[in-house]
C-alpha cells in the first residue's frame, strides 16, 4: 500500500493493541510483565474484558523536534512500527488533527487487521510536553474483505521532557483485534509489540533528518527555561 508523508502525529497501533490513558488509574492494579533495556511493558485486568490493558513507559535521548519528526514521517513508520504494513491519512483537518488508516501484519494463519483512526496532539505550555491521543473511527472507511477491522482502539503517548536531552515516554493501551483470538493467545503476546517498536524507535531516532529537525510549531526544554529567566528578571 502506498503511503503518504509530512503529517503530524500520525500514530501507530502497536501489534494489536491501543491505549486507554487516564489520570485516576490505580498504580498498584498494573503487573510489571517486561524490564528489558531500558523499556517496561505492564499489563492489568480490564472490567467486563477478558483482553487485559497495558502501559510502557522508557526513557530517550532526543529532542522534541526529533520525537515529532518521526511521528510526522509516515513512510518510515515500516522501519520501526513492529508489524506494520503502511498508513495513509484519509483526511487532514489541521497540523495536529488527521483521520488515517493503517494495516496491521499478524502472523499466520490469523488474519492480517486494519484501523481508521482519528488522531490529535498538542504540547503542554507548562511542561512542554507532548502528549496525543488516538480513537477508531472504523466507519469511515468501507471494510476490506482481506483484512479484519479492528473496531476498538484507543491509544495515548507522552513524552515529557526530562532535561536538554532525555524525554520520558508513557504509552497507555486496550484494544480488541477483534476475529477469533483466544484472549489468553492475545494477553502471552501483547507486550511483544510494544517492547519491539520501543527498541526500533530508539534506533531510528538516530537518523540525521530526525535529529536535525527543526519545527515552527515544536519548542524546546531550553526554550522552557529561557521564558522563565526572562519572566524571573
Amino acid at each position: 500500500m502506498q503511503t503518504k508523508t509530512n503529517y503530524p502525529f500520525l500514530l501507530p497501533i502497536l501489534l494489536f493493541i491501543a491505549p486507554i490513558f487516564g489520570a485516576a488509574q490505580n498504580e498498584a492494579d498494573w503487573e510489571l510483565k517486561r524490564d528489558k533495556d531500558g523499556v517496561k511493558v505492564y499489563m492489568r485486568e480490564v472490567e467486563g474484558s477478558k483482553i487485559k490493558e497495558m502501559r510502557f513507559e522508557t526513557e530517550i535521548e532526543a529532542s522534541l523536534n526529533a520525537i515529532t519528526a518521526i511521528l510526522m514521517d509516515i513512510d518510515g513508520f515500516d522501519n520501526w512500527v513492529y508489524a506494520s504494513m503502511g498508513s495513509e491519512v484519509i483526511e487532514e483537518i489541521s497540523e495536529t488533527e488527521v483521520y488515517y488508516y493503517t494495516q496491521i501484519d499478524f502472523p499466520w494463519p490469523m488474519s492480517n487487521r486494519d484501523l481508521v483512526l482519528y488522531s490529535r496532539f498538542w504540547q503542554d505550555p507548562k511542561t512542554l510536553a507532548i502528549r496525543s491521543e488516538t480513537y477508531s473511527v472504523h466507519d469511515m472507511k468501507p471494510e476490506d474483505d482481506d483484512f479484519v477491522r479492528i473496531k476498538k482502539a484507543d491509544l495515548f503517548w507522552t513524552f515529557t521532557p526530562i532535561d536538554h536531552k532525555r524525554v520520558k515516554v508513557e504509552y497507555y493501551l486496550n484494544s480488541d483485534p477483534g476475529g477469533n483470538i483466544p484472549a489468553w493467545l492475545i494477553n502471552i503476546a501483547a507486550d511483544q509489540g510494544p517492547y519491539l517498536t520501543m527498541v526500533k524507535f530508539k534506533e531510528e531516532i538516530e537518523k540525521d533528518k530526525y535529529k536535525n529537525a527543526d519545527l515552527s510549531f515544536v519548542r524546546e526544554y531550553g526554550e522552557m527555561n529561557d521564558m522563565k529567566l526572562s519572566v524571573d528578571k
